[in-house]
């Protein structure tokens, strides 16, 4: 019932451009409006737009990008909204399901995750910031900061301190990963929308290309061989490259999993676990990378068979 539920939803999104465009921008707008929803609101924006490229096609497309980039300005009487939705919501769920037409595993989406990911650090780095650089960041940090000043010690300060350098990076890493679950939201949506009721395109078959290894291996340099200003840019950029391994750390981790036939209740108690230590986020990002280098997921699959 649930199942034949969101199919009804889903057709009747699909419907029509106008059904189509008003609901993601009532979405969008709410976005906006209720900060603590943002996050899971512009990834069902995302996603939907992803969908509607991958099952309407281009055209309806670019007429959900100018009813949706309208209604959205009207909704909240701001058109730097409309403005908004055409690059944050629009463009990369446009770009995603160009991704998932283009491969029928996650070849496309790999690479527009990893350009979508490097053009928001650059903007984050250097566009947002309008030439600042860090102080930008931690001159946003106070102000968000500032109501609970008094009740940070020295340490907490510092960490902060050192924590808002690196903002470019965990932004764009953190976009990484809502881009990454958008498309595997529009990717389940389609099957559902078509009938398919086990999954034809899942995440543990998430693989990185091997070139990307190349570019690890240049941020480490940078790393070890930059100071001063010219050393910021890098550490940002090693943020991002660690955050695109992690997801590839946790493809395998799915991977894992479904060759053990381990219920879904055990993943489910992985992905708590990682929310309460947040270290383990590093060594999943490690896995990642062992995985790639060392082809760890063809290992796993020659002992099964």
């Amino acid at each position: 019932m649930a199942a034949q539920t969101e199919g009804g939803v889903l057709r009747w999104f699909l419907s029509g451009r106008w059904q189509a465009g008003i609901s993601i921008a009532v979405l969008f707008s709410a976005a906006g409006l209720v900060p603590f929803l943002a996050a899971p609101l512009l990834l069902n924006c995302v996603a939907l737009v992803a969908l509607v490229t991958l099952q309407a096609g281009r055209k309806e497309s670019f007429e959900v990008l100018l009813i949706a980039g309208f209604a959205s300005a009207l909704f909240t009487l701001n058109p730097w909204y409309g403005v908004a939705f055409a690059l944050v919501a629009w463009l990369p769920g446009r770009l995603l399901g160009e991704g998932l037409q283009w491969d029928v595993q996650w070849g496309g989406v790999v690479w527009v995750v990893i350009g979508l990911s490097l053009l928001a650090l650059a903007l984050s780095l250097w566009v947002i910031p309008r030439g600042v650089g860090p102080a930008f960041w931690q001159t946003q940090m106070e102000h968000l900061l500032a109501p609970a000043r008094k009740e940070l010690s020295t340490t907490q300060r510092q960490v902060l301190a050192d924590m808002t350098r690196l903002m470019p990076g965990i932004l764009a890493a953190g976009m990484a990963l809502l881009w990454t679950l958008a498309a595997l939201l529009a990717s389940r949506w389609r099957e559902r929308f078509q009938g398919v009721l086990v999954p034809q395109r899942v995440f543990r078959d998430w693989v990185l290309p091997d070139r990307l290894i190349w570019l690890l291996i240049a941020t480490l340099l940078g790393i070890s061989l930059l100071h001063g200003n010219a050393l910021w840019p890098v550490q940002n950029l090693a943020i991002v490259v660690g955050g695109l391994y992690l997801l590839q750390g946790l493809s395998f981790m799915h991977l894992w999993f479904a060759s053990r036939g381990w219920p879904l209740f055990v993943l489910t108690a992985f992905y708590i676990g990682l929310i309460l230590l947040s270290q383990l986020l590093l060594v999943i990002a490690v896995l990642g990378i062992v995985d790639r280098v060392f082809h760890l997921r063809q290992r796993l699959a020659g002992s099964r068979s």
